[in-house]
């Protein structure tokens, strides 16, 4: 674990301890050999007076978080005891972020997920390249897309559609991630990029959430990275649709 002791969006020494926790949810420790205890993880956030995001603080090092996501601790971190009642509600959300932008851009030639998890929303939304960046390359499990593990390994340079679905609050450094992905996009392109809300299913606080945006947070930041935001929606999570500026 790490502590910051500046913004890790702008730096900003101008930061206090915000007064929300989050509380991850009951995990089982082994304290002593066979002595098991239930327990609570409890993640504790700042806020930035200067550009006002919420941030995770102290949080798990860049080294820990990508061990973390790439064997697979954060999916048992979950704990879904109900597969079946998992693949629904990532079909149901695929088909309804697949209907939000065939509604505004149509057919989509190419199309890169980033944390595309199982991969049923490059399916959905059914473009003739699809690619998907996913660390836990396991997870995924549907055929037909090609899966890498970080966005500087594929050999596409730009896309029609680039989205990023609840990944940018699991990022150490998203205004970076954020130029990454801006990159990817091609001339005539979009980014699609959703987020949680405090109206969001659990809520936005938790251990691996490293981040929480309003949206005149959100909407700042991507002006900041060179991105037109065209519209915001909730769904009730945080949804952005952006061009190139």
């Amino acid at each position: 674990m790490i502590t910051l002791k500046s913004c890790p969006v702008c730096k900003s020494k101008n930061i206090g301890q915000y007064p929300q926790t989050g509380i991850a949810p009951i995990v089982t420790h082994e304290i002593m050999p066979a002595v098991f205890v239930d327990a609570a993880l409890i993640a504790r956030y700042f806020l930035c007076q200067n550009c006002h995001v919420i941030f995770q603080n102290p949080r798990m090092s860049d080294e820990e978080l990508d061990k973390f996501y790439t064997d697979g601790f954060y999916r048992r971190l979950i704990n879904v005891s109900d597969e079946k009642k998992e693949m629904e509600n990532m079909m149901y959300w695929a088909k309804f972020h697949s209907k939000i932008i065939k509604e505004n851009f149509g057919k989509v030639n190419s199309h890169l997920d980033v944390g595309c998890g199982r991969g049923y929303h490059l399916i959905e939304v059914g473009a003739k390249i699809k690619i998907g960046v996913e660390p836990d390359s396991n997870y995924v499990a549907v055929a037909g897309i090609d899966i890498f593990s970080r966005m500087n390994q594929m050999p596409q340079k730009s896309f029609d559609l680039v989205t990023a679905i609840h990944t940018l609050e699991h990022v150490p450094d998203p205004k970076s991630f954020l130029t990454e992905m801006m990159k990817k996009v091609s001339k005539d392109g979009h980014l699609v990029i959703e987020v949680p809300t405090w109206k969001s299913p659990g809520g936005p606080l938790r251990l691996p959430h490293l981040f929480h945006f309003e949206p005149d947070v959100l909407r700042l930041l991507c002006r900041e990275v060179g991105l037109q935001v065209l519209e915001t929606k909730f769904t009730p999570h945080l949804l952005l649709i952006c061009k190139l500026a």
